[in-house]
């Protein structure tokens, strides 16, 4: 009897308690269990426990009988949440007549550690002061919870690095593709369109206000969208300032309608502003009519009608167009073009072209412009107006115009050997170029490597980068002759002249557009007083003008009387490939 008390009193094991429990309560100390008996009252009071269930805790025997009643209760006091996820199972066992359960949940320690527990409580056949008493087993699982949370949280993340948009907080490109996917699917054929909208020059409006500026109007932009949306529709930013929206098909006045409805909700910010700054759109719609199309087909196709439409003027503050077949007729040659660029660039496929330039005083050849032209084996003569405009657009312009000025070099090399006199020639280089710091640098390889001057080296650099970012052209300008070369600025008068901001660039020609001489002899005085101010003022800034496109003998004539440098046109030359245009400069 002795013996039974002092175990009683070094297990705490309660009346009612066997031998046989102090031995399972030591076995699962060593196994680090936590093993207890509760009534189930109000507070689950404590009938017996192993040390482990104390330790676990973080209290004491003595403690957990006098501060915290023998109560669970008491001890969850300040974990309300844990606590009634233990009421909630052991009421949900109970009514439903099952012999116990089970959970995982979480408690403080009386230090303020919080552990993760895994409660396994069975009701046993035995009642103590008229309570049934559960058997309850309790393991440390913290270890193990925290790395699934961890999993969880680092999985969360890569989810939201995957899917998320960080700057809009919505659907990134992926995301857009998946949802847009399953909802293409789920849907009749012809239900849905989508739409690309690009913000119209966004790029400056970010290097006036800096990006944070910027990310804040593609935030905006993404918001009023989402609003405009509804149902299985949704939207997402693609890249920059793109956003690609899955629309119901409904009748084309009436999706115009809707973009229209979210383009005013976009400005509307402007009501009450003193100096408005109206944010402006191109759009294109692909009513998918295919819904095996694979989204990135799809999202060319609707590219493609937002391309069309890309100059075009409108009110509203944007342009729509839809895709149509002659759009897929187009977008399948572009297609094609892009599938064989890069071998006709390895076959030797583009061929520089010289249209000459007449001097007009003298009447000789002064000079030549490098035109591209691409020779397929099978198609034969490319127009250019075929593939320029789309190489301008995926950027394989750059290795063409490289291409050009190679051929350039070397002719100007060739004669250099050959004792001949060369005249200097010009050549295009687009805008592309320019987003390259050192897109001067390719050229200067090649112009070294055959050993031609700079000075015999004409760059012909449109208007439309001149009007429409000045800073950028006076720099490349600047950039261009400090290497040697000669500039010129092509097309001036073709539609964003100025002529204030001209006294500013440091030009050596300006090219007159052909629009100038677009109506032939019948062109009015009007117009010819036009060409000649134009002229003058070229004269009285120290710059060379060229007139280019001109047809007609008469045109040539008149334009000889204003003291104009050069003509470019079919009534001297038409391009000419490189053997003909040796024979027409020499005299052959």
């Amino acid at each position: 009897m002795k013996e039974r008390e002092e175990l009683s009193r070094s297990d705490r094991i309660e009346p009612g308690s066997c031998a046989t429990q102090d031995e399972y309560g030591v076995l699962m100390d060593t196994l680090r269990v936590s093993v207890s008996k509760h009534k189930i009252d109000d507070g689950f009071t404590l009938v017996w426990a192993n040390s482990y269930f104390y330790e676990m805790l973080g209290t004491t025997p003595e403690e957990y009988a006098t501060v915290y009643r023998n109560s669970p209760v008491c001890f969850y006091e300040n974990d309300p949440q844990f606590l009634a996820i233990l009421n909630e199972r052991v009421v949900d066992a109970l009514e439903n007549g099952r012999g116990g359960y089970t959970c995982t949940t979480g408690v403080h320690t009386t230090a303020g550690e919080l552990k993760w527990i895994k409660l396994a409580s069975t009701f046993i056949d035995e009642y103590v002061d008229g309570y049934q008493v559960s058997y309850t087993t309790m393991t440390d699982v913290t270890d193990l919870v925290e790395a699934r949370n961890a999993l969880e949280k680092a999985n969360a993340e890569l989810e939201r690095m995957a899917f998320v948009d960080p700057v809009t907080e919505g659907f990134n490109q992926t995301k857009f593709d998946l949802v847009a996917r399953r909802v293409i699917d789920a849907a009749p054929a012809g239900s849905y369109a989508l739409v690309a909208l690009d913000l119209k020059k966004f790029k400056l409006l970010n290097e006036i206000q800096g990006t944070k500026s910027g990310d804040m109007v593609l935030r905006y932009v993404h918001e009023c969208l989402s609003d405009h949306l509804s149902g299985e529709e949704c939207v997402g930013r693609i890249n920059a300032d793109a956003f690609n929206l899955l629309m119901r098909v409904e009748r084309p006045e009436v999706m115009l309608g809707r973009i229209d409805g979210m383009v005013q909700d976009i400005n509307r910010f402007n009501v009450e502003s003193t100096r408005p700054y109206y944010l402006s759109f191109t759009v294109g719609v692909y009513p998918i009519d295919d819904r095996r199309l694979p989204m990135t087909i799809v999202r060319d196709r609707a590219n493609f009608a937002r391309n069309a439409g890309k100059d075009a003027s409108n009110a509203r503050h944007f342009t729509c167009m839809f895709y149509s077949d002659v759009d897929r007729q187009n977008l399948l040659s572009e297609q094609d073009m892009e599938n064989r660029m890069h071998g006709a660039l390895e076959r030797g496929e583009f061929v520089a072209y010289f249209q000459p330039k007449q001097l007009l005083a003298e009447g000789a050849i002064g000079g030549a412009e490098a035109l591209v032209r691409w020779i397929d084996p099978v198609r034969g003569l490319v127009p250019p107006d075929e593939f320029v405009p789309f190489f301008e657009r995926n950027g394989f312009i750059i290795n063409v115009d490289l291409c050009v000025f190679d051929q350039v070099c070397a002719l100007l090399s060739s004669w250099i050997d050959q004792g001949r006199k060369p005249v200097p020639i010009s050549v295009n280089m687009s805008r592309a170029h320019l987003r390259e710091r050192d897109f001067v640098t390719p050229y200067e390889r090649i112009r070294k490597r055959y050993g031609v001057p700079a000075s015999l080296i004409e760059f012909e650099l449109t208007e439309t980068l001149v009007f429409g970012d000045p800073e950028t052209f006076m720099g490349v300008i600047d950039l261009l002759h400090a290497c040697g070369y000669r500039c010129s600025l092509d097309d001036f008068g073709s539609g964003y002249s100025s002529l204030n901001v001209l006294k500013d660039v440091d030009i050596d020609t300006m090219k007159l557009d052909r629009a100038f001489f677009s109506a032939g002899d019948a062109a009015g005085e009007r117009e010819w007083d036009v060409v000649e101010s134009v002229v003058g003022l070229a004269k009285k800034l120290d710059m060379k003008t060229v007139a280019e496109g001109v047809e007609e003998p008469g045109q040539a004539s008149r334009l000889r009387a204003m003291q104009c440098d050069m003509l470019q046109g079919y009534v001297f030359s038409r391009p000419l490939p490189v053997n003909e245009f040796e024979k027409l400069l020499f005299g052959e």
